[in-house]
């Protein structure tokens, strides 16, 4: 190899290795203020208030029953919970039912034909409310379970804190070789894009929630339109977050794993089709912006490891690419032991893979970028490139970007 060549390659791998060594950094500022985010136990009851858990669901027939008896099981009695089944192909509808007839809190509502120009759950959500009478809105995903005082305690943290919404960070339940590999890297990039000390700032530039678990006051749901003003986003609590911060709504994003766990798509196919999904929004207006998140990733993930197998072909390899190239491997799996601490499996073995599940990431986001017409999500097919961001202005989705 050249020595010009080896001098380009060497100078980009210490840019590289500079990299990581900035997000590790990074990284454990972000976690040492994570203590500053964890929910603490209720003190006081609020028996008094109303909360209507809405549930959608299509195609879950897995995990509905377990999910609904999560939330019959709640330690706040006054409590009522609508399961809004989205014209599913399975058994979820039976599943569901199930559960609800047999506790009188629960209702269940067949969801009505999908109208142009919304997405599935935004609008199973939108039904839900419709039919919800609390004063409080818990929306929760179908996949997940919840802690039996984990409305008592979100709750009570809320109305302690002057908070009209509260969302929880899940504990992920993964199941299989793929989920295990890219889902704790995926919820490193979300963690350090959109750190809680910002998100949490009413003055922060960045706004998130999760969709898994959304505690949020009725006047505040309508304050900002609700799901029908995200009706078209397939991430929608990002724009939702959005939006909260841009009507000034005060709200938090907290760490808690043991009052949430989330099911998370397994299989490659699924893992894939959630990538696409949860690229589809954020990058959608803003490309440029998206190659270079593409292309500084795949540096960080492949560069080092794609030199030193070139180098190693040539003959040429040194131990400035060998450290270059573990590196690249150790710095990830340091960065995401967190994430897989955070898991019911917490398989840390799978931190070594990060590089790996990092570099689908990236392929991902920019299989969409490059004109990712469609993806499929619970048996539903969606086209992109037909969809705008909703919200309540252009500009609103440039907040926390």
């Amino acid at each position: 190899m050249p020595d010009l060549l080896l001098w380009i390659l060497a100078s980009l791998e210490l840019v590289i290795g500079l990299g990581w060594i900035f997000l590790l950094f990074y990284n454990a500022r972000e976690l040492s203020s994570y203590p500053n985010f964890v929910l603490e136990g209720p003190t006081t009851r609020n028996e008094e208030e109303v909360v209507t858990v809405i549930v959608p669901t299509r195609n879950e027939e897995a995990t509905i029953a377990r999910c609904l008896r999560s939330i019959a099981g709640q330690t706040h009695r006054n409590l009522e919970f609508v399961v809004v089944d989205d014209m599913s192909t399975d058994r979820t509808a039976e599943m569901a039912a199930s559960v609800v007839e047999g506790d009188g809190r629960g209702r269940m509502v067949h969801g009505e034909e999908l109208p142009e120009g919304w997405v599935g759950k935004n609008w199973a959500c939108h039904q839900g409310f419709r039919m919800s009478r609390g004063e409080w809105l818990l929306f929760v995903d179908s996949d997940s379970i919840l802690a039996r005082d984990a409305v008592e305690r979100t709750l009570s943290h809320a109305k302690r804190t002057g908070k009209d919404v509260l969302s929880v960070f899940p504990r992920g339940e993964l199941r299989g070789f793929w989920a295990k590999m890219v889902w704790p890297v995926l919820a490193s990039v979300i963690r350090l894009l959109y750190p809680l000390r910002s998100v949490n700032d009413s003055k922060g530039g960045r706004a998130v929630l999760f969709g898994a678990f959304i505690l949020i006051k009725r006047g505040a749901y309508e304050r900002i339109g609700g799901h029908e003003a995200v009706r078209g986003d397939f991430v929608e609590d990002k724009q939702m977050a959005n939006n909260l911060k841009a009507k000034g709504v005060p709200f938090e994003v907290l760490l808690d794993g043991a009052v949430l766990t989330a099911g998370l798509a397994s299989g490659l196919t699924a893992v894939w089709s959630s990538i696409k999904r949860i690229a589809s929004n954020p990058l959608r207006e803003r490309k440029l912006t998206g190659f270079g998140f593409v292309l500084a990733g795949l540096a960080l993930f492949v560069f080092p490891l794609l030199t030193l197998g070139v180098s190693a072909i040539s003959g040429t390899a040194t131990t400035f690419f060998i450290v270059a190239a573990a590196i690249s491997v150790l710095s990830p799996a340091a960065i995401v032991a967190y994430d897989v601490r955070n898991t019911t499996s917490r398989s840390y073995g799978f931190t070594l893979l990060a590089f790996a599940g990092g570099t689908m990431i990236m392929l991902g986001v920019l299989r969409q970028l490059l004109g990712g017409a469609s993806f499929t999500w619970r048996g539903r097919t969606y086209l992109t490139h037909t969809r705008k961001p909703t919200g309540f202005s252009r500009g609103m989705n440039r907040v926390g970007a």
